[in-house]
């Protein structure tokens, strides 16, 4: 479990995220943290992304159909935000605050200058299971020994760094805020895909069962009659070597596929928009939370509006249209539009490419 299991598992990207999604999307029962095919975790992180809404953009009525390209249009997207859910885990205000904590640590300094083995223990144990921290694993290594290793079994995402007192370096760390469950949990609660973790070409844990033995970029698998064009992504493994992440991307429709390519990379961008959103229940409640997560993860600017009223979301274009093209922040950007809630319109500004 993370951190010897002192906390939910899909830690926060946002502070709105751990307020909100954490506790709206919470799997019931727990998760067992093990590496071997885990039949709760196949079906209940499983979790399908709404029907996409294909939205108009401005150049649609002119464009070619996507049809083979459809895919990987949609894959682009997914990839683009497991990226990014992957990055926060390494550089986020949140992860350089929990490197404070252990840099600034008084207790740990002062153990590893006495050469107190004992003490470091405890000081490495006290960072780890502090709660109001985010950090799942410490590793201190002084003079090539491993001094102290506190934390979960199966961690990602490893950030390292030096123990330094009074202009000298005592040791080294390595610590991280993810383990492999968490992310997993994360990418399948915010963009709907499967997704399997393999370590040396063996597959280690994940949601599509039975996992396929062998991927490849661009070539598509198959697996209980489904088709998946499968998205490979590189991650570090805690302390070292690398993990392979495989988003399975479905086949998508023929009714998808007969849309242009930048319709389709629009309804890819707001089916996770509404995917996130569906967790966040009662949705009138978290419209904040969720301008906040869907900005931090992608970057787009967010907005909830009804009517002329501004009910979250910052600055926004002078013209907000329900779908087009609009200029603003220097860039342009493709609008998606949804009411969830009459009168409460979500307006969400996806990047063009």
């Amino acid at each position: 479990m993370t951190g010897g299991g002192k906390r939910p598992l899909a830690r926060r990207l946002t502070l709105a995220l751990a307020a909100a999604l954490i506790a709206a999307a919470a799997l019931g029962g727990g998760l067992a943290a093990d590496r071997r095919a885990s039949p709760r975790l196949t079906s209940a992180v499983r979790s399908q992304r709404p029907t996409p809404v294909l939205a108009s953009v401005a150049a649609r009525a002119s464009s070619p159909t996507c049809g083979p390209e459809s895919a990987s249009t949609i894959a682009s997207v997914d990839r683009t935000v497991a990226n990014g859910i992957y990055a926060a885990e390494i550089h986020s205000p949140e992860v350089n605050a929990d490197i404070g904590h252990i840099t600034g640590s008084q207790a740990l300094l002062s153990a590893l200058a006495s050469n107190n083995t004992a003490a470091v223990y405890e000081a490495v144990h006290t960072i780890v299971y502090t709660p109001r921290w985010h950090i799942v694993r410490l590793r201190v290594v002084k003079a090539g020994r491993v001094v102290a290793d506190v934390g979960g079994p199966y961690i990602i995402a490893p950030v390292s760094g030096r123990l330094r007192s009074s202009g000298r370096t005592l040791a080294t760390y390595v610590m991280s805020v993810q383990d492999d469950l968490g992310y997993v949990k994360l990418v399948s609660r915010f963009i709907g895909v499967p997704i399997d973790l393999y370590r040396n070409g063996s597959f280690l844990m994940g949601t599509l069962q039975p996992a396929p033995s062998k991927l490849s970029a661009g070539a598509t698998v198959r697996v209980r009659g489904t088709s998946y064009l499968p998205q490979l992504l590189s991650a570090r493994a805690f302390p070292s070597g690398t993990l392979r992440v495989a988003l399975f991307v479905q086949e998508p429709s023929r009714a998808v596929s007969a849309e242009s390519c930048p319709a389709v990379r629009l309804s890819a961008w707001g089916s996770i928009a509404m995917h996130i959103a569906a967790r966040l229940q009662p949705l009138q409640s978290h419209y904040q939370d969720l301008v906040d997560v869907l900005h931090g993860t992608t970057g787009g600017p967010v907005y909830v509006r009804a009517g002329s009223s501004r009910i979250a979301g910052g600055a926004a274009p002078a013209r907000l249209p329900r779908h087009g093209i609009v200029r603003f922040g220097g860039r342009s950007w493709a609008v998606f539009s949804w009411e969830p809630a009459p009168p409460a319109r979500i307006y969400f500004l996806t990047p063009l490419s």
